[in-house]
């Protein structure tokens, strides 16, 4: 399987399955709050919290699934890029706010996820 722009989405298949499974979810969330020092996860919060993951989670999921089964077209490498490097805009925000340093982590990774993005929608200008 070579590594490119695709390895992006199924990554993301990967990750959002996690985010979007009501119990796995919460692990995850404790897992990178973990790193932290806020006590903010815990009571209506946590709910309140894993409710929001999950559901960003199955939209993720749907868009990692939908960009898998359709055609590469420069749209969806485009509009891929766009949500990547708004995800690590994000999450470098949530690190510098001191939520966790693992939030600076997932920015680099979807900073990375970016630049592959931004290759193969370089590249295909080029052809």
């Amino acid at each position: 399987m070579a590594f490119n722009h695709r390895s992006v989405y199924r990554s993301d298949v990967g990750l959002f399955v996690l985010l979007a499974t009501p119990v796995l979810n919460d692990y995850v969330v404790e897992f990178l709050l973990g790193f932290g020092e806020s006590d903010i996860y815990r009571g209506g919060a946590k709910a309140a919290i894993n409710t929001f993951v999950g559901v960003a989670g199955v939209l993720g999921l749907g868009f990692a699934l939908l960009r898998l089964q359709l055609a590469d077209s420069r749209a969806i490498v485009g509009i891929s890029l766009f949500v990547k490097t708004s995800a690590a805009a994000w999450l470098l925000f949530a690190y510098m706010q001191g939520v966790s340093p693992a939030f600076m982590a997932l920015a680099a990774a979807d900073f990375m996820s970016a630049l592959l993005l931004l290759r193969a929608l370089v590249s295909r200008n080029e052809s």
